[in-house]
């Protein structure tokens, strides 16, 4: 299976997604209050994220399909 290796990384960037998320979400309540760049970056995030699903979805829909491959010149 080729596609494990991006399958493992893309879990684990999601796992450190959710904790820096937590982080902030801490930050917030503990030490300081959000402010307009927080809240642009907060903006950006979701606009991200979003776009994510669509694209995660798009996956399921590849039919596989390689490319032929050009036969070698002499």
């Amino acid at each position: 299976m080729r596609t494990l290796h991006h399958h493992a990384q893309i879990v684990t960037d999601l796992s450190s997604l959710n904790s820096r998320i937590a982080a902030l979400a801490n930050s917030f309540k503990e030490f300081e209050p959000r402010n307009a760049a927080d809240d642009a970056l907060i903006t950006l995030m979701l606009q991200q994220a979003a776009a994510l699903v669509p694209a995660a979805e798009a996956l399921l829909t590849i039919a596989y399909d390689p490319t032929p491959v050009e036969p070698e010149a002499p």
